[in-house]
This record gives C-alpha cells, structure tokens and sequence, in this order.
C-alpha cells in the first residue's frame, strides 16, 4: 500500500492532551474524520469523529469531557496498517471490521504512526486498480487478437508459400515423366530437374522455419556449440548468398572479418540467421544495389555482425511490425516479396540463445541496418580494433 491511502496529513496528539482542544479540531475542520493518539511516535488510540462529538455535543457533555485527557474517550483498539499491505489485505480487514471505513483507520510505517486512511481514499484505490486491470485486460484482448489475425495471415501467406514450390515439383516432374526415354538426357529435362531441386530447397526452408519457432515456442530449442572463425561464417553466408545476388545484379561484399578471432556458436543457427538477414537486404533492395556484410568488435568486446542495405527503408511502424513473429510489412494481393514473415523473428531469437540481441535501424529512403550482437563471453580476439558503440 502507498501514500495514495493518505486523505491528508492529520496531526497525532498525545493521551494527555485535553479533550476541548481536540473538540475544537473538529469543529474547525468538517473534513477532519479522526485523531490519532499517539506515544513516542507509536498509535495507542483513535478519536473517532462521530463517536466524540455526539459525546461532547450533549449538554452535560462538554463540562464533563473538556478538561479531561483524550484518553477517555479515544477508542484503544483502532484498525491500523501497515504501508506495506497489499490492498487486498486492507479490503478484507475493512470487510471484518466495517466500522473503520466510516471512523478512519490509522496508517503506520514500521510501526510508526504516518498518516490516517479514509473509505473516500480506498475507493478511489480500488477504483484506479480496477481500471488498470480494466486496460490490462483490454491490452491483452488487442494482443491476443493481434496474434490471431497475424496467425491468420501468416496461414495465407503459407498457402502460397507452400502451394507455389510443390505445384512447380510437381508439374516438371510430370514433364519428365511425359517425355520420351530418348530426350531423358536432353537440356529441358536437366532445366527440369534443376527446378525440381530448386523448389525443393525453397519448401525445406520453409518447414524448417516454422519448425525452428515452433521450437522456440515450446522452449525445446538447444545450441550445438563450438568455436568458428568470422571468416569462416563470412565465406560460407557469401557463397551460398552470391547467387541469390547476382540474379538482381546486386554487389554482395564483406568487411571486418578475420580468421584470428573465434566465436563460441552454434554455426548452423547462426550462419542461418546471417543468412536470413542478408536474403532480406538483397530481396528489398533494387537492382544493382549494395549489400554489405560487416564484422566489428565492441568495447566491451562483445561482436556485431551487420547486414547493411541501401534500399528503401522503412518508417517506425513498420520497423516495429516486421520484428513480430508472422507478421509481414505487406500482405494478401499487395504482397510484392515472398517469405514466412518468421525470418527477423527467428533472427532474434537465435541471438538472444547465444545471450545476445538483435538490433534493426532504418530510415525511409535511406536503407536498413540489421545486427546481431554477441556478448562478450562468446569471443576471443586477437589484435583487437574496436568499434565505439
């Protein structure tokens, strides 16, 4: 519990003080509801506002009360809590003993008097409680109707993204299969067959990634770790990348890397998020672009490997959506780019495994920036140059 219970700070006075000047308190104040007493900082009792007055109000009252301490008529047995209650706590003391909401309950610290406590104040506590579980219900609902419908697009999405590589296996296989045994060996069939392979690896990445966030979901997912060189992952990521960026003619480079330094990972999972954030520069990248694959090490000796793009860019909402698991910046008939939409999702994921983060910077019109961050338990160096955060 917190001040918030406080209606106003209410001065204590002590057993012997005389009951004329706490009736004239009152009488000064209509909103005063009660008085502590107080000894050596500790509450010993409470003038209860109803309780006191009807006493002092009656005509015999006042000549028999005035000059007497307060100690006769304060109410020894208050209801007193502590500022560390919950309010859960302090409503089911107000529930068994209701007397306290309409006298006032004294409000202690470490067994200290500190303020007085009124039903007005608890309301309103409860009230403000209540419309945060309110809004934190109605958040909940949004997210959890947010998750649905990009559930639901993802589903469509992968009814393209499946249909399209199947239909193409399926369809060169039955034009080999129709072909005369003669031609089995001619260009077309090989053309065939290459496409056969290529639609084939498209489905396996597919599955793979649903199968990968799955994983993730269910927190069954485990690293096989070793140590790798940067080189080693920037040569292989290019190699099996160049292809992707010579069809769009765009110039596929790397920087920083070396084969002096070792990262503790777990190569296939982190080459495979590389690899994601590379194919997402060259896919959203136009004709005859750059995309640069840099290697630095941080202050703190920690790695960042980035993936860095001149293309479009995006705006802060975004940069904000494409981080959600199946959610893509376009979808339904505007979707221009095939994909999961799990790729970034994935991407960070696999870097918080290895105990690091993911970091996404982009400006409209001015390209995108992507990085993982690995700490620096996960990297040893040699001849180190590092690059200020």
């Amino acid at each position: 519990m917190t001040n918030t219970l406080i209606s106003f700070a209410v001065k204590p006075v002590s057993q012997a003080e005389l009951c004329g000047v706490a009736y004239d308190r009152f009488c000064a104040d209509e909103e005063l509801v009660a008085i502590p007493v107080v000894d050596k900082g500790m509450p010993v009792g409470l003038l209860k506002r109803v309780d006191f007055l009807s006493k002092l109000a009656d005509r015999f009252g006042r000549p028999l009360f005035e000059a007497k301490p307060v100690s006769v008529l304060m109410d020894p047995n208050p209801v007193i809590v502590e500022d560390t209650f919950t309010l859960d706590i302090l409503n089911k003391m107000m529930v068994e003993d209701e007397s306290a909401l309409r006298d006032g309950f004294i409000i202690t610290e470490n067994s200290f008097y500190k303020g007085i406590g009124t039903a007005a104040e608890l309301l309103k506590a409860n009230m403000a409680r209540a419309e945060e579980r309110m809004m934190a219900l109605e958040l909940a609902q949004m997210k959890a109707e947010s998750a649905a419908q990009a559930k639901a697009r993802f589903l469509a999405n992968m009814s393209h993204e499946l249909r399209t590589p199947l239909n193409a296996i399926i369809g060169f296989s039955e034009l080999i299969m129709g072909k005369p045994k003669e031609e089995a060996n001619s260009a077309d069939v090989r053309g065939y067959i290459q496409d056969i392979h290529h639609s084939g690896k498209h489905l396996l990445g597919v599955i793979n990634s649903i199968l990968d966030m799955s994983k993730l979901e269910a927190g069954a997912f485990q690293l096989s770790e070793d140590y790798y060189s940067p080189d080693e992952i920037s040569d292989q990521v290019m190699r099996i990348m160049e292809g992707m960026a010579w069809t769009k003619k765009i110039s596929l480079t790397s920087s920083g890397f070396n084969n002096k330094d070792e990262l503790l990972i777990d190569i296939q999972v982190f080459r495979q998020a590389v690899i994601n954030l590379v194919s997402n520069a060259i896919k959203f990248s136009p004709d005859n672009a750059t995309v640069r694959l840099e290697y630095n090490i941080l202050p703190n000796s920690g790695v960042k490997i980035s993936v860095i793009d001149n293309g479009p860019g995006m705006d802060p909402e975004s940069l904000n959506k494409v981080m959600e698991p199946f959610v893509q910046v376009e979808s339904g008939h505007n979707r221009r780019f095939e994909g999961s939409g799990l790729g970034l999702s994935l991407v960070k994921a696999f870097a918080e495994a290895h105990g690091g983060y993911f970091e996404l910077k982009s400006r409209m019109g001015k390209g995108t920036k992507a990085s993982i961050i690995l700490p620096p338990h996960r990297c040893s160096h040699e001849n180190v140059v590092t690059l200020a955060l």
